[in-house]
Formats: C-alpha cells, structure tokens, sequence
C-alpha cells in the first residue's frame, strides 16, 4: 500500500472518530464469556449469489475487501471501548453489543446506520435486523449462537426493501430510547414478504455520514439511483420499495421536529 494511501485511511479514521458522537451513560460491565441478553443486528447482503455467478473471482474479492475495509475505518470509533464486537461471513454481517441498556442500543443503532450507508455507497444492497435476547458471543472458539439471530434471520428473510428492521423483541428497548434527535426511529408501514405492515425500523436516510441525527435523503436516494442502473427485474421491487419508505420516514421525522419546535416555542 502506498504511503499516500495509508495517509488517507489513517486520516479517514481520525475524521471519523472526531465526528461520530457516542453518547456516555452509565451501563453495566458484562464479559465478553458471559451467557447475556444483548442487542445483536444480523444483516445480508442482497444479491451475492448473482455476483458471484457473474462476476471474477478477483474482482469480486476486490469489491468485498473494498467494502469490508471501509467499513471496518468507519467503524473503529463504535468499536473503541470493546462494547461492540462485528463478524463477517461470507455475504452476512453480525454485530452484537454487550448488553440492552441506552449505550448499548446507541452503539447498536449508530453500527446499522454506518453498515447500510457504507454498504449502499458502494453499490451494496443491504437489510438486516435488531433482535434481543439471551446470547453467546466467544470468539476464540468461533461460536455466535442464541434465539436473537434465529429471530432476526427469519424476519430478514421476508424484508423486501432495504432497510434495518426491529423485531418485536427488540421493541421495548427502541421506544425506551430512539430519539429523532440521535437515533431515529419510526413506526410506519414497510414491505414484507406478504405485503405491507407497521413495523418499527431504523430511518437510516434521517442520519448523515456522521451518524447525526440529519436529514440525508438526498444523497440516500442518489445511491438507490445508482444500483437501480445495475439490475432490473425484481431487484427493482425492493428500490421502488425502499424509496417509498424513505420519502414516508422523511416527511414524519421533519414533521415530528417542526412540532417539537413549536411546542417549545410556546
């Protein structure tokens, strides 16, 4: 790698740590070894056996390697205190965090955000989902098992937009603590597998490069623009899909603001 290029990445993280904001609560110190209930985010990328098939083998290392070290730069500040740990198999991404308290879902929701952002503005589909429960996340012997990922992998699987999805054990923890002014949130309409119905999920495109609470729908659909010119058929569904769910959580989140802002005005 050259000089030049290990200067960009380093400065990409530095610019990456100073801007992304980490909200400090006081939580409870969980080990790693220990059986827990946790947040955890299953996602997958949409897609991969049509790129495999169609694509070099070289190449497509290339992309993944692309894609993985983007997101693994991006990522180290969510990762910097050891309370969010990432694994990557194949086309699927788990990310588990150390516990179900307020810094735990911030870490969880900031880590959806970033994945979907640096996947989508690199020509990645992506969905996934939110489960909590009891689970086992040790590493060294390569074991990630627990209800949390059964539950999130078969609500995935009927997900026909892209986006990040709560599963309803994950609920009570998303409207304890999402906030339009950090990690929003909406309860809206989204596309399954047998039609549409109110689900809770992360608004992804209501969250800049910096994880902020901001409207960056603009560039969210510029990115749906771009892959849309990749495929046609049925992947055309889901973008149809998810930029109608986007428009819908965009005016919410902006409506929900401007009424906060009178209310405080009065």
């Amino acid at each position: 790698m050259s000089s030049n290029n290990q200067r960009n990445q380093a400065n990409e993280a530095k610019k990456s740590m100073k801007k992304v904001v980490v909200r400090k609560v006081k939580t409870t110190v969980i080990d790693w070894n220990q059986d827990a209930e946790r947040l955890i985010l299953f996602a997958d990328i949409m897609g991969f056996k049509e790129r495999v098939i169609n694509t070099s083998h070289a190449q497509l290392k290339k992309e993944m390697e692309s894609f993985h070290d983007k997101l693994d730069r991006q990522s180290s500040p969510l990762k910097m205190s050891d309370k969010l740990r990432f694994a990557q198999f194949s086309d699927s991404i788990l990310v588990v965090a150390n516990g179900v308290d307020e810094t735990m879902f911030n870490l969880i929701s900031k880590a959806a955000a970033r994945i979907i952002h640096v996947a989508m503005s690199e020509g990645i589909a992506i969905k996934g989902v939110i489960a909590q429960g009891k689970f086992t996340y040790d590493k060294s012997k390569e074991l990630y098992i627990g209800k949390p990922l059964v539950d999130a992998y078969l609500l995935h699987d009927e997900i026909k937009y892209y986006g990040i999805v709560v599963h309803h054990s994950a609920e009570k923890t998303i409207k304890k603590y999402a906030s339009d002014n950090s990690n929003p949130y909406t309860n809206t309409p989204i596309s399954l597998e047998k039609g549409k119905t109110e689900h809770y999920h992360l608004c992804w495109n209501m969250m800049d490069l910096f994880l902020a609470a901001k409207d960056n729908t603009e560039e969210c659909m510029k990115w749906l623009d771009s892959i849309a010119e990749t495929v046609s058929g049925r992947p055309r569904i889901y973008i149809d899909n998810t930029r109608s769910v986007l428009k819908e959580d965009q005016k919410l989140i902006n409506e929900r603001k401007i009424e906060k802002g009178a209310d405080a005005a009065t």
